[in-house]
């Protein structure tokens, strides 16, 4: 007879009583209505079964659990013997809080006169439209702002959570700094001119207009990218439109560092968000020490952060905090190999304006310096050896099983690295591969390596792969007859170059 310890025990029994209570598809991760919450009194196990049963968890703090829920789900928990405490705000609350913020049209606006004053160094660039037909958009700060430079790409994007407007205020002052500076302060010149920097301040402007966490159609935006546990296909295809833009803007752009901004804890929060085991209480990715390192170069210039009693240092590992699956950190490290990390700035999510100045004083620096990591570990250009062309090539260190890649439109490459001695592997299909070995990383400035890769003599149809098309072509040339089989070889026709096709070619020459 199979045996269970009393934790699953605990787990079937109120799984059995949540379905006798909601509908059938409650849990089936559709777009639904839902209010604010605090569990509390809960332990770890108690929030990792919250996360098992599908409740939106948003913050684990001193023993309580901040939830999104719809009211049958409350209801369940209730009946289950756990303690809520509803959150509710008067609607004068409401009315008032967003005095002095932005409104999304003054964002735009405000946007929009940077790009007007500042055009040597300043893009606007709509990357699409949210739900309601708002467009999200990024400014791009870059001393040669129509080019494709070889330099790193850098992106903060806040208020994914519509409820969430300080990094969007923090953003409009961050933007207004680098411009406002970039001819006097040679430390803010140097971010302009040797980076791509990439801002949106509002990703959610439906829930934002809205005052709600989701979007328009009550989906949570960090949970809805590609998951490497749950949801490991990478694709924005059937995702909200504003996860699908974010995904699209980053396949074209190759980030490699970035920041998402958030409201209602005081901490920043490294991958990995999630695990294949639902009760791990900590999950390492493989560059696990350099994000515990950009983790505390943010936290240690907010005092907040940095002196924080519930977060050492002010960073946490995601799963060590609580797991959290489909979140934009992840997919971006996981598919895009760009180190992305989670900054929660405030315990108040939206807090009265007259604070904004003190918040972005607090973390102005912190802003700053985390972007000059990416200008750290190894960089430089992947070419064709035989005609310089850029490739798109793979990038690893030796013993790190984590991959970067060279921007195919520059081939130069960027890998954020610790200081120590490393070899670098460089791989891309059409090549050979090759590895430079003992690559000195310091403190300061990356090390440059620029490589030029040897192209395998087969690669006859130009896609950088051996494949059998290769060969049809090979022997076509070597029959003789290439002009008049090169065309057509698909022999027999069945939509593919295959070994039949081969057979075929072959006996034609002989």
């Amino acid at each position: 007879m199979k045996r269970f310890s009393t934790a699953r025990l605990s787990t079937l029994f109120l799984l059995f009583h949540l379905s006798l209570l909601l509908p059938a598809n409650a849990w089936a991760g559709q777009p639904r209505r839902t209010v604010e919450a605090w569990v509390e009194g809960v332990d770890r196990k108690q929030v990792a079964t919250l996360t098992e049963l599908g409740v939106d968890i948003d913050a684990v703090l001193e023993g309580s659990a901040r939830i999104y829920a719809t009211p049958q789900q409350i209801q369940a928990l209730e009946a289950m013997g756990y303690r809520l405490q509803i959150v509710t705000l008067p609607q004068e609350k409401m009315a008032s809080r967003a005095t002095g913020y932005h409104t999304y049209e003054e964002m735009v606006a405000e946007l929009q006169d940077v790009a007007t004053n500042y055009p040597d160094i300043c893009k606007l660039v709509g990357v699409g439209q949210s739900v309601q037909g708002r467009e999200l958009w990024f400014i791009k700060i870059s001393d040669q702002v129509e080019a494709e430079e070889d330099e790193p790409e850098f992106s903060y994007i806040s208020t994914m959570h519509g409820n969430e407007p300080v990094g969007m205020e923090l953003c409009l002052n961050l933007i207004r700094h680098l411009v406002e500076n970039y001819g006097t302060d040679p430390s803010i010149a140097r971010l302009v001119d040797e980076m791509e920097i990439w801002i949106m301040p509002l990703m959610n402007p439906d829930g934002y207009v809205a005052q709600n966490r989701y979007n328009a159609q009550w989906f949570d935006l960090n949970r809805e990218f590609p998951d490497r546990v749950d949801d490991p296909v990478n694709t924005p295809d059937g995702r909200p439109p504003e996860v699908r833009h974010i995904m699209n803007w980053g396949f074209a752009h190759s980030p490699v560092l970035a920041a998402n901004l958030h409201g209602g804890a005081e901490v920043v929060n490294y991958p990995y968000d999630s695990d294949p085991d639902p009760q791990a209480d900590y999950s390492a990715s493989p560059d696990d020490a350099l994000f515990i390192q950009q983790s505390l170069t943010y936290a240690s210039l907010n005092p907040l952060l940095r002196d924080s009693v519930v977060f050492p240092g002010g960073i946490t590992n995601g799963v060590a905090w609580y797991q959290a699956k489909g979140g934009m950190q992840d997919w971006h490290y996981v598919w895009l190999g760009c180190n992305h990390v989670t900054i929660e700035l405030e315990k108040d999510k939206w807090p009265d304006y007259s604070e904004i100045s003190s918040i972005w004083e607090d973390n102005r620096e912190a802003m700053l310096a985390y972007m000059e990591l990416c200008l750290k570990g190894v960089r430089g250009i992947v070419g064709d050896q035989e005609t310089g062309l850029p490739v798109a090539a793979t990038v690893r260190a030796v013993g790190i099983d984590h991959d970067v890649y060279a921007d195919p439109d520059a081939g130069d490459y960027h890998r954020m690295l610790l200081p120590g001695t490393y070899d670098i592997r460089f791989h891309a299909g059409g090549y050979h591969s090759k590895v430079c070995e003992d690559v000195e990383v310091g403190q300061d400035d990356a090390t440059r390596l620029d490589v030029f890769l040897e192209p395998f003599p087969g690669d006859l149809n130009g896609d950088n792969s051996l494949d059998l098309k290769d060969a049809v072509i090979g022997l076509q040339v070597m029959s003789g007859k290439s002009a008049q089989l090169y065309k057509r070889a698909d022999t027999n026709g069945d939509g593919a170059v295959g070994l039949e096709d081969v057979v075929f070619v072959f006996r034609e020459i002989l």
